[in-house]
């Protein structure tokens, strides 16, 4: 006979007790908010972009219900802030210097002090109304928009935000080429020739005159700026026919009056400092536009070509007969060409 096989399979345990697990959970208690001072919560709502003011309809805020729960005294303060239309009785009115005015004697013209419950339902109440709330969800009632509007309104008293004037920003970005005014073609003909003429030479033959302004004007594109600069001939040096030359510094571009009228236009007498007065002695065009680039001050030395001086210079004179003329900007003088044209025409007539 077989013996019965004994099982592998583990024996049933016996049952045991367990504790039952705690089906509460322990909730965490959130920290309790600190009290926010009533300042702080006045100047959050209103100066605030995060105010509840911005999205709030201000008819329910203010109106007559609203209006009626103030104390007489709170009335009385907000009352010195309201139009006099805000009141019953009010009448239109008209100014004194009006054609509809009329001379009566008004003795009963006060205005009734109680406020017009239309008031708060008026259009332009309304409007204003909405206007705060676009202006605090701006953040324009805040500390630091008030200081820029501050600060920008000090530039302007300072005249440091002004907008450049729209011809001098024109100049600038679309400079005028310098194109020498010659009537005649045979000047250029004989330019090479001509350039051994000197101005010592222009100044000995009466070319160039003392009382002539020398207007200079020549464009940089690399700087992006236009010079120029007028100065005048004060006095020539009969021993080498130098010219002694007067303008004033910095960027000024005009002569004063003192200095364009002759001595008897003046009558001896002038009110203008000469300390203000640049005086140098130049023997050539380019001595003279290196001197009058120097007082500019806005074009480096580096960044000056090497071109045609003889072509930046025109002379204005006064024809025979002619005197000062007090609102012309060179005393009524005549444009007579560059010193370029001048020099190739007297080349050719000699």
């Amino acid at each position: 006979m077989d013996r019965p096989r004994r099982s592998a399979r583990a024996p049933n345990k016996a049952p045991q007790l367990t504790a039952p697990k705690s089906s509460i959970r322990s909730v965490k208690r959130r920290p309790t908010p600190e009290p926010i001072a009533p300042e702080v919560q006045l100047k959050t709502l209103l100066e605030s972009s995060k105010s509840d003011l911005v999205s709030k309809e201000m008819s329910e805020i203010i109106n007559m219900d609203t209006w009626l729960l103030l104390s007489s005294e709170e009335q009385a303060n907000l009352k010195t802030l309201l139009p006099p239309t805000a009141f019953l009785g009010a009448r239109e009115s008209i100014g004194k210097d009006h054609p509809s005015v009329e001379d009566e004697m008004n003795v009963d013209d006060e205005v009734s002090s109680e406020l017009n419950p239309a008031f708060f339902n008026d259009p332009h109440f309304l409007a204003a109304c909405r206007t705060f709330q676009d202006h605090l969800y701006l953040n324009w009632f805040s500390a630091a928009h008030i200081r820029k509007v501050a600060k920008y309104q000090q530039d302007i008293t300072d005249g440091t935000v002004a907008a450049p004037w729209k011809d001098e920003v024109w100049e600038r970005d679309n400079p005028t080429p310098v194109v020498p005014n010659v009537p005649s073609t045979s000047s250029f003909a004989l330019a090479g020739a001509s350039s051994e003429v000197k101005l010592p030479t222009l100044v000995k033959n009466n070319i160039l005159r003392v009382g002539d302004v020398l207007a200079y004007r020549r464009g940089f594109a690399g700087a992006g700026i236009t010079v120029e600069k007028d100065c005048i001939i004060d006095f020539v040096n009969p021993k080498n026919h130098s010219l002694n030359i007067r303008t004033l510094p910095g960027m000024a571009h005009n002569l004063p009056a003192e200095l364009l009228m002759t001595s008897q236009d003046a009558g001896g007498q002038s009110t203008m400092n000469e300390g203000l007065i640049q005086t140098m002695t130049i023997s050539s065009p380019s001595m003279l536009e290196n001197a009058l680039l120097d007082l500019d001050g806005r074009v480096e030395k580096s960044r000056r070509p090497n071109g045609n001086a003889w072509k930046s210079f025109t002379v204005w004179r006064w024809r025979a007969g002619a005197g000062y003329q007090p609102y012309d900007s060179r005393g009524g003088r005549e444009n007579h060409g560059t010193l370029f044209y001048l020099r190739g025409s007297y080349y050719h007539e000699e």
